[in-house]
């Protein structure tokens, strides 16, 4: 006579299996409730870091201006661009080197208004950023300071 049901080996085998596949459940619930919240924060930090940066660079310079979409620093014998680059936003000196200074960036608009730089940028997650640095450097004409 057979008697067919579960040995104890068989019923740990199967729970040890079991608990196998629960173990899993959060890690695949994170995938598919991804929180698109924490890469919004994450871009947040990059930007105030960013404007931080380039406004200690602005202020800093000896000449600012705005060429065909790019911002342009001259400090000293140095020029430092920044410029859209893909999806990136990037700071090259002289014109080498490659630094990241900006991900995820749909566009990016840099206006110069008197002593002041207005920069613009639009990420891949649709937020808007503004932000006006002014700088130090003040006009002079014919050996005359302008107020």
């Amino acid at each position: 006579m057979s008697e067919s049901g579960f040995t104890m080996l068989e019923m740990l085998f199967s729970f040890s299996i079991f608990c196998l596949m629960i173990s899993f459940l959060p890690l695949l619930f994170q995938i598919i409730f991804y929180d698109h919240a924490v890469e919004a924060r994450i871009q947040k930090m990059e930007w105030e870091l960013f404007i931080s940066q380039t406004k200690k660079d602005i202020q800093s310079s000896d000449h600012v201006e705005v060429v065909n979409g790019e911002l342009i620093l001259i400090k000293g014998e140095e020029s430092i661009s920044y410029q859209k680059y893909q999806n990136v936003l990037r700071k090259q000196v002289n014109r080498k080197g490659h630094e990241v200074v900006l991900q995820n960036v749909a566009s990016v608009t840099f206006s110069k208004e008197e002593n002041a730089i207005t920069i613009e940028v639009k990420d891949l997650f649709h937020h808007f950023n503004q932000a006006t640095i002014f700088s130090f450097i003040s006009s002079v004409e014919n050996g005359v300071e302008e107020e």
